[in-house]
């Protein structure tokens, strides 16, 4: 039906065989298929494109992005769509086949694998999840060709896809339990950098040894204030460990049921991180503080209290160090001084880290202050007091963190939208921006969506001056004498134009995502 529109019937006279002429020419120079807007076009990159967008070359041409040499033209994928079209209903029946696939669609529905997809058209459009930076998207009609080039017929197909998933689910069912399954290996996003990541294993080396050395300390001298000191170690630890974990699911690849990602994930195991430490740390520290009060015990080894806790400042010194040293470091990255990122920022982890390590620090002090009044004055409720204010610290912090992780969840990111929309507003093909909305989905990504209203006049005047264009709709609305002349010269005119406003959107889009790298997911609605 669509290549008929594109031919002239030899029934026709004179002027209809020019309009399909000139129709038809103009048709090969706007892609069905619309390019990304990392596809190389003629004008800037970035900004308002100066002349009309186009493809611009193949192969591994320095400008061009078709590594497979194709020329994807309205006239060629019309030849292509129309060769295969009835084993293709037959086989699969009636589907929407003009829709695009990724690579990985492709492989999860029709069980073709990159090699397979070798050859076809694509477009490249940009990649959210990171590395690779481009994504490559097939027709489905050119998909389910290759698939039946492979397969031979649908039900072979099928076959295959269930033989796959058998063996995927028996794979499954010889991993771990799901417990431990935390712990495992996930498959990462390509290129996503691990912000905390140093800060968290290096509080986690740190407090291990630290817990071991108080614990023995604590079993040599029997204070209060060490076993109060060994708790906190010992929870620290055991929050490093969540937040381990945490860092770890937030990397994972999005998928179906998480198609924003996983970056919520850290803000979750942040937000545990901080229970535990006011349940078991604080909790615990207070606990055996009052149970000293009520029943005293003496220190044994004074000398031996003050060089455990001498060892654990230093450790605690360094992995606070380093956590300090990240923070100042993604402070920079974000334009913020330390302070205001340890408040505003939305990286959970270095926080958490500093604050942890801060609170051991300073506990460490009050500890050894409290052993050495106690062995001074020989009045045990100092070592007591001691361990209580450890736990209040440890109180405190853990309800910061809390309350910090829980702002995150479905936050907005207010003064970067309003400077998304100061510069959609700025560019010359829109008119107004309309229903803005952006969140977070994670420390370092966040999603925009807004609705765009196009200055209709001056996207017909980029169309019109595509490739002198004006000249032939103007020959083509001359040859024009029948209602059907009328209607097939709308048609095709509404195609061009829509081509042109797709390819508008993924311009502003570009945009956006080059001056704003941090909104990894924008969607942008015609108005």
């Amino acid at each position: 039906m669509w290549r008929r529109r594109l031919s002239c019937r030899r029934s026709s006279s004179r002027p209809l065989q020019a309009a399909a002429r000139t129709l038809a020419s103009t048709a090969k120079r706007l892609p069905t298929v619309m390019p990304g807007p990392d596809v190389q076009l003629r004008g800037p990159r970035v900004g308002p494109l100066r002349s009309p967008p186009r493809w611009e070359g193949s192969g591994a041409s320095a400008t061009g992005r078709w590594e497979s040499g194709w020329a994807q033209t309205y006239v060629s994928s019309m030849q292509r769509w129309e060769k295969g079209k009835e084993r293709r209903m037959e086989e699969f029946g009636h589907s929407k086949q003009w829709k695009t696939l990724s690579s990985h669609e492709a492989y999860e529905q029709y069980n073709l694998r990159k090699r397979d997809l070798a050859g076809l058209p694509f477009v490249a459009k940009y990649n959210v999840y990171g590395a690779p930076r481009h994504t490559r998207f097939y027709v489905v009609f050119d998909v389910q060709d290759a698939a039946l080039r492979k397969w031979g017929s649908a039900q072979l197909l099928e076959a295959a896809l269930q033989e796959r998933r058998a063996k995927r689910d028996r794979r499954l069912a010889r991993r771990q339990p799901p417990v431990l399954m935390l712990l495992r290996p996930v498959r990462q996003r390509a290129g996503h950098i691990n912000v905390g990541s140093r800060a968290v294993f290096a509080a986690i080396v740190g407090n291990s040894g630290v817990a071991g050395i108080k614990f023995a300390g604590w079993i040599c001298t029997g204070s209060a204030s060490l076993l109060s000191e060994s708790i906190h170690s010992i929870a620290d630890l055991g929050n490093q460990v969540l937040l381990a974990v945490g860092l770890q699911q937030s990397l994972r690849v999005a998928d179906e049921q998480r198609p924003y990602g996983y970056g919520f994930e850290v803000y979750v195991w942040a937000m545990i991180s901080g229970v535990s430490t006011f349940i078991l740390g604080a909790g615990a520290s207070v606990y055996h503080g009052v149970s000293c009060l009520l029943a005293p015990h003496e220190i044994d080894s004074l000398p031996t209290a003050l060089g455990v806790l001498l060892a654990a400042g230093v450790l605690e010194g360094y992995t606070l160090s380093v956590a300090w040293h990240e923070m100042q470091v993604e402070a920079r990255k974000a334009e913020m001084t330390p302070l205001q990122y340890l408040s505003r920022g939305t990286d959970p982890l270095n926080p958490a880290v500093l604050l942890e390590d801060s609170v051991a620090v300073v506990g460490v002090g009050i500890a050894a202050a409290g052993v050495g009044l106690t062995h001074v004055t020989g009045n045990p409720v100092y070592d007591a007091a001691g361990s209580i204010a450890v736990g209040g610290l440890m109180g405190a912090v853990a309800i910061f963190i809390i309350n910090r992780n829980r702002t995150f969840l479905g936050q907005s990111v207010p003064r970067r939208t309003r400077d998304v929309v100061r510069t959609l507003e700025a560019d010359e093909m829109v008119l107004t921006v309309q229903d803005v909305k952006s969140v977070l989905v994670g420390p370092q990504s966040a999603r925009f969506k807004a609705e765009i209203h196009f200055n209709p006049q001056l996207l017909s005047d980029k169309y019109l001056a595509a490739h002198n264009n004006l000249r032939e709709v103007h020959k083509t609305c001359r040859a024009v004498e029948t209602e059907e002349d009328a209607k097939r010269l709308f048609e095709r005119s509404a195609v061009f134009l829509l081509a042109t406003l797709s390819i508008e959107v993924d311009r502003l889009e570009h945009i956006v995502r080059t001056a704003y790298p941090e909104f990894k997911y924008i969607d942008l609605e015609v108005l």
